[in-house]
């Protein structure tokens, strides 16, 4: 992730409120379950693009990673009371 990026996740959640953050920190989390590289590559995907999904996945988990992060900061605790069925 680019620090301009970065810096403009920042921005963006300091404009929300802590049950926005939270929710939208979920939404992150159950919207991307996994990886779709192995797939892609399986299937015959042209490399190109498995590159490309492999850079959009890495950005997705280091932008998890900071709304974690900016959780954390405003003592938001994640998953607390949350049930995953």
């Amino acid at each position: 992730m680019k620090k301009s990026e970065r810096n403009d996740i920042i921005k963006w959640a300091n404009g929300l409120s802590d049950k926005e953050l939270e929710n939208e920190y979920y939404d992150l989390v159950y919207r991307w379950p996994c990886s779709q590289t192995d797939k892609m590559y399986e299937l015959g995907y042209d490399m190109a693009d498995i590159l490309e999904r492999q850079e959009y996945e890495k950005f997705l988990c280091q932008k998890l990673n900071l709304l974690e992060e900016l959780c954390g900061k405003r003592g938001i605790e994640l998953w607390k009371g949350v049930t995953t069925s």
